[in-house]
């Protein structure tokens, strides 16, 4: 199990879509730490208390681009992955509607 907390080891204001828009982007997270934390690992827990304004797009790149993009079925997701903020404990179903969303353009 590896617990992915993104605001102390991914960026401190994580807000792109894409790298090319700045530092911090869902493109980057999903690349470098989520997909491959998913790939070796049995269950990732990814916290995403400590920030409050995440955008649309970076929700829709980072956790809709493990279906798009990285190729992860709706059910391995499901199996595999868990989505937290102590805060804002609903934002974990904004995460998972921008999965199934992607998981139904398929």
């Amino acid at each position: 199990m590896k617990t992915i907390v993104v605001v102390e080891q991914f960026h401190p204001r994580p807000k792109w879509r894409y790298r090319r828009e700045g530092d911090g982007s869902g493109e980057a997270f999903r690349e470098e730490l989520l997909a491959p934390a998913l790939r070796d690992h049995s269950h990732v827990t990814v916290d995403l208390t400590g920030y409050n304004r995440y955008g649309p797009s970076f929700v829709s790149e980072a956790f809709g681009g493990l279906i798009r993009d990285e190729r992860f079925s709706l059910e391995e997701l499901r199996n595999k992955l868990t989505i937290v903020h102590d805060k804002l404990p609903s934002f974990a179903g904004t995460c998972w509607e921008e999965i199934e969303k992607a998981a139904q353009e398929e």
